[in-house]
């Protein structure tokens, strides 16, 4: 071990602490991580500070402004109603309601942008139904973030799909996956994820009105929907989803850069007064942005300073004769998913896929196996808000605690491990 990777490992050890305990608001915990990665030589000053200039920071100053703008118009408001009615006063029901939504925007987007869009709405929909926004957005964040890759090949899923190929062919073996390989392997995780979530909220309680009771204020509500004028209604609904349409298209053609697109149409919405300067800069969630960009050099600094190597020698020196399958499978799939915890699920890809496909074809193993544990695995990031920026929004606009969140977190995680164990290996028998 190194001088840097010892540096590295007390720097992430240290910040778990902070992050537990709290006695430091996050975002400055965050803040102080590039300046530790800085002032150990571990990053330049431009790599420890690149966080502050990522284009999820960007996309999501964009989203915040053009969410806040999308609350304030009437179809937060009719959205809110339709899912509040069809609930038939089940709770349950809501928040199925609200996972589908977030999934569905997440596929055709991305996990960050899918729950950025659909906040707006899902707190509507807590404030209407009487339940803490906290049981509506984490296990929205958690469905959007584990089924909005791979589930379906779709999207940014083909660019993973050929990227888990690349990595097989260059490990030297003839083996691939197929187009829905993936699917047929991660759709009943989803939907077990899914299922869990909605168990979980059976016992929450709620104040949803009745269908007579809805029918009864229809008219009173309708005239409280929006405080716009119905030209600015049509205005904000208008480029919000525009927004988002635009959104859709570039990430399948990448003709212009998501967050550009964002940007601009934030910058749209204050020219034509939707927003006030100071209304804009009030929505935008500055402990969440501070939260993800201090903590998003990490990655970087786990890749350059050797940590990730370090680790993987850890796994290939700790299980060298692992030659059962499912031994094998679940070492790089747990330390797949602790890690993941801590940096990007990218660079989690590229430390251990190469590694994994390596040791499985010297025991005779099926590399497949372990590549979708390890391409998994990285997914598998429910616990701390470092994870992902998707899990960061969620836990600065829920206003989580650190507790809250690592318990609410944990379940899932173990949850989506155990069942892959069980159901992948079955999968990959029926598919091979």
């Amino acid at each position: 071990m190194t001088t840097q990777v010892a540096s590295v490992l007390i720097i992430i050890v240290i910040m778990s602490i902070a992050f537990l305990l709290e006695k430091i608001p996050l975002a400055f915990t965050s803040f102080l991580v590039p300046v530790a990665l800085q002032a150990t030589g571990i990053l330049t000053a431009s790599e420890a500070w690149a966080g502050f200039s990522n284009t999820s920071i960007i996309s999501y100053i964009g989203l915040f402004i053009l969410g806040a703008v999308f609350a304030k118009s009437s179809f937060v408001f009719r959205i809110k109603k339709v899912i509040i009615r069809n609930s038939q006063g089940s709770v349950v029901r809501v928040l199925g309601l609200c996972m589908l939504m977030t999934w569905v925007i997440g596929m055709l987007t991305s996990a960050s942008a899918g729950i950025a869009v659909a906040t707006p709405i899902l707190l509507e929909i807590s404030k209407e139904a009487g339940v803490d926004k906290k049981r509506v957005l984490k296990p929205c964040a958690d469905v959007v973030i584990f089924g909005g890759v791979q589930v379906l090949p779709l999207g940014s899923s083909l660019t993973y799909f050929l990227m888990m190929n690349a990595w097989l062919e260059n490990a030297g073996t003839d083996l691939r996956f197929g187009l829905m390989d993936f699917t047929i392997i991660k759709f009943p995780l989803f939907f077990l994820l899914f299922a869990y979530w909605m168990f979980a909220s059976r016992k929450l309680k709620a104040n949803i009105p009745s269908s007579a009771d809805q029918s009864a204020t229809a008219i009173d509500e309708n005239e409280r929907g929006t405080v716009y004028t119905p030209m600015q209604d049509k205005l904000a609904i208008s480029l919000f989803f525009i927004n988002l349409v635009l959104m859709v298209i570039a990430s399948y053609t990448n003709f212009l850069p998501v967050y550009l697109i964002s940007s601009i149409f934030a910058v749209l919405a204050t020219a034509v007064k939707l927003l006030s300067e100071k209304e804009a800069f009030q929505s935008i969630s500055w402990s969440t942005l501070f939260l993800v960009a201090g903590t998003l050099p990490l990655s970087t600094a786990i890749t350059k300073s050797g940590t990730g190597e370090w680790l993987t020698a850890v796994i290939r020196d700790t299980f060298p004769s692992a030659s059962n399958p499912i031994v094998l499978v679940a070492v790089f799939m747990i330390f797949s998913c602790i890690v993941t915890h801590f940096m990007s699920n990218t660079a989690v890809w590229a430390a251990f896929i190469p590694l994994a496909a390596t040791m499985s074809l010297g025991l005779g193993v099926d590399p497949r196996l372990t590549v979708a544990g390890v391409a998994i695995g990285a997914i598998i990031c429910f616990m701390t808000p470092m994870a992902t920026p998707a899990e960061a929004y969620v836990y600065g606009v829920g206003e989580f605690t650190m507790k809250e969140f690592v318990k609410a977190g944990f379940l899932p995680c173990l949850l989506m491990v155990v069942g892959f164990l069980v159901w992948a290996p079955i999968a990959m028998n029926f598919l091979y």
